[in-house]
């Protein structure tokens, strides 16, 4: 399950795991399609073989990215890109 949590992020679950992501912080234009946008990112990520919580965490970029846009237009395929690279944790 995923859920979203706005600029809060996301929350999501499966039966072994779970994880709270932060949204980045990007200027907002428009709220319109990010949930959308979440979900498109979520599903083409999946598609492309990659873990859910890589997935996930493409689909919060790909929703920050859409917020960035005026009125109803898409998120940027190197805007969502760079946002997910910025959310990439951090290796220990």
């Amino acid at each position: 399950m995923v859920l979203s949590l706005g600029t809060g992020g996301a929350l999501w679950v499966s039966a072994t795991q779970e994880e709270r992501l932060g949204a980045p912080a990007v200027t907002v234009a428009s709220p319109v399609g990010a949930g959308d946008a979440m979900v498109a990112g979520i599903v083409l990520s999946l598609t492309r073989g990659r873990p859910l919580n890589e997935a996930v965490r493409f689909g919060v970029a790909a929703g920050a990215a859409a917020v960035m846009n005026p009125g109803t237009q898409l998120c940027r395929r190197e805007d969502t890109e760079r946002l997910f690279e910025q959310m990439r944790p951090a290796v220990t």
